[in-house]
């Protein structure tokens, strides 16, 4: 919606109140580069990387990243996940917006008076998942992943093997 108002475009809502930006910045579907010997982690870095040097300039940057670090293990992605945000919240006339499934950092990040959390509720009644499409606060205790396994029946074929 941010980038279609900043167009001049029709935004579909009732009503929308907004903040101009500088500047829309986005690091999302990173890729890994076999030619060049890149793998997906390194460009996860790499994007982080030329992130901070452009919001840098003292400009108003609204910045959605998604998922961090998903190309290395939970607990590096946890450590490298913690240090970058910690590191931009100090950036005060930025909004940064973060998506990720590792929950286990909002307790770390609960203390910290400009940080939100926000999510998407899902139920799920006998395997099956609905959604509701709104943004709820605080941090989801949803655990999917497996109910979808279940129910795609990878479970079952597994214990057919």
């Amino acid at each position: 919606a941010v980038f279609l108002a900043h167009m001049g475009m029709g935004v579909p809502a009732r009503n929308m109140e907004l903040t101009l930006f500088d500047g829309l910045l986005t690091n999302i579907n990173v890729t890994d580069n076999i030619t060049r010997g890149e793998s997906y982690f390194f460009n996860e870095v790499q994007r982080i990387k030329n992130t901070i040097y452009k919001i840098n300039d003292g400009k108003k940057w609204l910045v959605l990243i998604d998922e961090l670090f998903k190309g290395t293990n939970v607990q590096d992605a946890m450590k490298c996940s913690l240090t970058v945000i910690k590191g931009l919240i100090k950036i005060k006339n930025s909004l940064f917006i973060l998506s990720t499934h590792l929950y286990e950092i909002g307790e770390e990040l609960k203390s910290y008076p400009n940080i939100s959390f926000k999510f998407f509720e899902t139920t799920v009644t006998e395997d099956q998942l609905s959604f509701s499409y709104q943004l709820k606060d605080g941090i989801s205790n949803d655990r999917i992943g497996y109910v979808i396994l279940r129910r795609e029946k990878v479970v079952e074929m597994l214990e057919r093997l």
